[in-house]
């Protein structure tokens, strides 16, 4: 019996040593993939949205552009917030606030939105009375589009444009972005002839010049979180040669 004892003892006191001896449990960490074996991909540094915290942009419409509508009797005006059509004018330019959106670095590109304010233009045919008023502008920097609503429609894309490099585009030390491009038309754009009465628009051709001046978040460490290194800030002569693709000095509106 006392020798039965002995060796149950022996067993446990053998149990614990090797219980004892064996390692904790390994923690996951965190490059340890999540239990259903799947990776969370990491966030690519440099692709930060920043925000976008007011500024404007100035539109222009090319001269050969401008030529064509006035041959055909299509004249520019303002339109306000509200939808109220000011005084026509031949010529001249329109500037609308930047009311929000955010900036990406996409691939090296300019990244994001931008979301203008309310207000916009309105194009008459003084010949047929016909009126397209084109308001809810917004940029899609990712896809190079220029979108707004046609008599308060759904948003269409009208105009298209070259992506700049986010390294030109951006200021560090003056948390702004800067572009100066042209913008072509689209295919829908050209349907406003229908609604105008007129052969003014042709897909493809140039529609607008643009000069946009956006104020980015201050707060905001740009060269980090838009992945821009030590590059240094745009020269006035870069952001001119940047928008050529207008078709000349532009006739603003």
């Amino acid at each position: 019996m006392r020798a039965r004892h002995l060796a149950t003892a022996a067993v446990l006191a053998l149990t614990t040593a090797l219980l004892a001896a064996a390692p904790a449990p390994a923690q996951p960490s965190a490059t340890d993939p999540p239990a259903d074996g799947r990776f969370a991909p990491a966030r690519p540094a440099g692709h930060t949205e920043v925000p976008v915290e007011g500024g404007s942009a100035r539109f222009a419409t090319p001269p050969a552009l401008l030529a064509a509508l006035k041959a055909h009797g299509v004249v520019i005006a303002n339109v306000d917030a509200q939808g109220t059509v000011t005084p026509h004018h031949d010529s001249g330019g329109i500037s609308l606030g930047i009311k929000g959106g955010a900036v990406t670095n996409s691939g090296g590109k300019v990244g994001g939105e931008l979301r203008f304010a309310d207000s916009g233009i309105a194009l008459i045919n003084r010949r047929t009375n016909k009126l397209v008023k084109v308001t809810g502008f917004s940029v899609d920097l990712g896809q190079g589009a220029l979108r707004a609503r046609l008599d308060r429609g759904p948003k269409m894309t009208v105009g298209t444009f070259t992506r700049p490099g986010i390294a030109a585009s951006v200021d560090t030390d003056a948390a702004r972005l800067r572009m100066d491009t042209g913008i072509t038309v689209t295919e829908a754009a050209a349907k406003l002839n229908a609604a105008l009465g007129t052969t003014g628009f042709t897909g493809g051709g140039p529609l607008l010049h643009v000069r946009v001046d956006a104020a980015l978040d201050p707060s905001v460490d740009l060269g980090t979180a838009l992945n821009l290194g030590h590059r240094p800030a745009p020269s006035d002569a870069g952001r001119r040669s940047a928008g050529s693709a207008g078709g000349g000095e532009p006739s603003e509106w």
